[in-house]
Protein backbone atom coordinates (compact mmCIF):
# COMPACT_ATOMS: atom_id res chain seq x y z
CA UNK A 1 0.00 0.00 0.00
CA UNK A 2 3.03 2.09 0.87
CA UNK A 3 3.91 1.79 -2.62
CA UNK A 4 0.93 2.23 -4.16
CA UNK A 5 0.63 6.31 -2.71
CA UNK A 6 4.53 6.80 -3.83
CA UNK A 7 3.94 5.97 -7.05
CA UNK A 8 0.43 7.85 -7.29
CA UNK A 9 2.16 11.06 -5.55
CA UNK A 10 5.38 10.68 -8.17
CA UNK A 11 2.83 10.45 -11.14
CA UNK A 12 0.21 13.67 -10.17
CA UNK A 13 3.49 15.60 -9.42
CA UNK A 14 4.70 14.66 -12.87
CA UNK A 15 1.39 15.43 -14.32
CA UNK A 16 1.67 19.14 -12.24
CA UNK A 17 5.20 19.59 -13.75
CA UNK A 18 4.11 18.95 -17.31
CA UNK A 19 1.28 21.53 -16.74
CA UNK A 20 3.17 24.28 -15.19
CA UNK A 21 5.80 23.93 -17.99
CA UNK A 22 3.00 24.28 -20.33
CA UNK A 23 0.85 27.21 -18.95
CA UNK A 24 4.04 29.25 -17.97
CA UNK A 25 5.75 28.68 -21.12
CA UNK A 26 5.83 30.96 -23.67
CA UNK A 27 3.64 31.33 -26.50
CA UNK A 28 4.73 32.71 -29.81
CA UNK A 29 0.97 33.88 -30.65
CA UNK A 30 0.92 35.97 -27.63
CA UNK A 31 4.20 37.42 -28.35
CA UNK A 32 4.89 40.79 -30.03
CA UNK A 33 7.72 40.96 -32.72
CA UNK A 34 9.65 44.02 -32.01
CA UNK A 35 12.00 45.03 -34.88
CA UNK A 36 15.11 46.77 -33.87
CA UNK A 37 16.63 48.96 -36.58
CA UNK A 38 20.23 49.98 -35.78
CA UNK A 39 21.01 52.43 -38.19
CA UNK A 40 24.91 52.19 -40.23
CA UNK A 41 27.64 54.72 -39.75
CA UNK A 42 28.56 57.08 -42.00
CA UNK A 43 32.01 55.88 -43.93
CA UNK A 44 34.71 57.95 -42.97
CA UNK A 45 35.50 60.79 -45.59
CA UNK A 46 39.02 60.49 -46.89
CA UNK A 47 40.75 63.06 -48.04
CA UNK A 48 43.63 61.84 -50.25
CA UNK A 49 44.91 65.38 -51.40
CA UNK A 50 45.69 66.80 -47.90
CA UNK A 51 47.60 63.32 -46.79
CA UNK A 52 51.40 63.70 -47.27
CA UNK A 53 53.92 61.20 -48.51
CA UNK A 54 56.24 60.46 -45.79
CA UNK A 55 59.47 60.26 -46.88
CA UNK A 56 61.83 57.81 -45.31
CA UNK A 57 65.45 59.29 -44.46
CA UNK A 58 68.57 57.29 -43.94
CA UNK A 59 69.58 57.96 -40.21
CA UNK A 60 73.41 58.02 -39.24
CA UNK A 61 74.86 55.25 -37.04
CA UNK A 62 76.88 57.59 -35.06
CA UNK A 63 74.99 59.70 -33.12
CA UNK A 64 75.30 60.22 -29.38
CA UNK A 65 73.11 59.20 -26.85
CA UNK A 66 72.82 60.31 -23.04
CA UNK A 67 72.92 57.80 -20.79
CA UNK A 68 73.91 59.76 -17.97
CA UNK A 69 71.13 58.58 -15.10
CA UNK A 70 69.61 61.45 -13.48
CA UNK A 71 66.57 60.37 -12.15
CA UNK A 72 66.80 59.52 -8.20
CA UNK A 73 66.98 55.67 -7.58
CA UNK A 74 63.58 54.05 -6.72
CA UNK A 75 65.72 51.96 -4.16
CA UNK A 76 67.12 55.14 -2.15
CA UNK A 77 63.08 56.24 -2.07
CA UNK A 78 61.80 53.10 -0.93
CA UNK A 79 64.74 52.91 1.97
CA UNK A 80 63.61 56.61 3.01
CA UNK A 81 60.06 55.39 2.97
CA UNK A 82 59.00 53.36 6.54
CA UNK A 83 56.87 50.39 5.76
CA UNK A 84 56.76 49.37 9.59
CA UNK A 85 54.20 48.70 11.85
CA UNK A 86 54.48 49.89 15.56
CA UNK A 87 52.71 48.60 18.47
CA UNK A 88 52.80 50.08 21.60
CA UNK A 89 53.63 47.67 24.47
CA UNK A 90 51.89 48.31 27.92
CA UNK A 91 53.67 45.76 30.08
CA UNK A 92 54.33 42.02 31.23
CA UNK A 93 51.81 40.35 33.42
CA UNK A 94 51.30 37.10 35.13
CA UNK A 95 47.43 37.63 35.98
CA UNK A 96 45.65 36.35 33.32
CA UNK A 97 42.73 37.88 35.07
CA UNK A 98 44.97 41.29 34.70
CA UNK A 99 45.84 40.49 30.88
CA UNK A 100 42.00 39.87 30.01
CA UNK A 101 41.10 43.26 31.70
CA UNK A 102 43.37 45.55 30.72
CA UNK A 103 43.06 43.89 26.62
CA UNK A 104 39.03 44.55 27.41
CA UNK A 105 39.58 48.08 28.71
CA UNK A 106 41.76 49.09 25.18
CA UNK A 107 39.43 46.93 23.20
CA UNK A 108 36.58 49.46 24.84
CA UNK A 109 38.20 52.83 24.23
CA UNK A 110 38.32 51.81 20.65
CA UNK A 111 41.83 51.00 20.75
CA UNK A 112 42.43 47.28 19.26
CA UNK A 113 44.90 45.28 21.37
CA UNK A 114 46.26 42.01 22.13
CA UNK A 115 48.75 39.51 23.56
CA UNK A 116 51.55 37.97 23.02
CA UNK A 117 53.54 35.68 25.23
CA UNK A 118 56.70 37.10 26.83
CA UNK A 119 60.02 35.99 25.45
CA UNK A 120 62.38 36.44 27.70
CA UNK A 121 60.05 35.07 31.02
CA UNK A 122 57.52 32.52 30.21
CA UNK A 123 55.17 33.06 32.85
CA UNK A 124 54.90 36.66 31.79
CA UNK A 125 52.48 37.74 28.88
CA UNK A 126 52.76 40.79 27.13
CA UNK A 127 49.65 43.54 26.48
CA UNK A 128 50.53 44.92 22.89
CA UNK A 129 47.97 48.23 21.67
CA UNK A 130 47.95 48.07 17.95
CA UNK A 131 49.47 48.21 15.36
CA UNK A 132 49.66 51.72 14.37
CA UNK A 133 51.17 53.07 10.60
CA UNK A 134 53.79 55.36 12.32
CA UNK A 135 55.79 56.29 15.50
CA UNK A 136 53.85 59.79 15.70
CA UNK A 137 50.62 57.97 15.57
CA UNK A 138 51.68 56.49 18.91
CA UNK A 139 53.08 59.53 20.80
CA UNK A 140 49.49 61.74 19.74
CA UNK A 141 47.65 58.83 21.54
CA UNK A 142 50.69 57.97 24.26
CA UNK A 143 48.84 59.91 27.04
CA UNK A 144 45.41 58.06 26.47
CA UNK A 145 46.76 54.74 26.20
CA UNK A 146 49.30 55.43 29.54
CA UNK A 147 45.74 56.81 31.07
CA UNK A 148 43.90 53.24 30.48
CA UNK A 149 46.46 51.11 31.46
CA UNK A 150 47.52 53.06 34.54
CA UNK A 151 50.56 53.62 33.69
CA UNK A 152 53.47 56.40 33.76
CA UNK A 153 55.20 54.89 30.14
CA UNK A 154 55.24 51.76 27.70
CA UNK A 155 57.26 50.92 24.99
CA UNK A 156 57.35 51.51 21.05
CA UNK A 157 58.00 48.57 19.73
CA UNK A 158 58.50 47.53 16.10
CA UNK A 159 56.03 45.16 14.76
CA UNK A 160 55.69 42.59 12.05
CA UNK A 161 52.70 40.13 12.04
Amino acid sequence: MNTNRMLGIFIAITVLIWFLLFALSPQPKYQRNSNINIPKLPEPVINHEQLQKIEYKEVDNYFEVDTQDTLPSAKERVDKIDFNLYVYKIGAFGSSATVSKVVKSFNDAGFPSFTQRNKSNENLTNVLVGPFASKQDIKDNQNTLNQIAGIEAGEVLTWNP
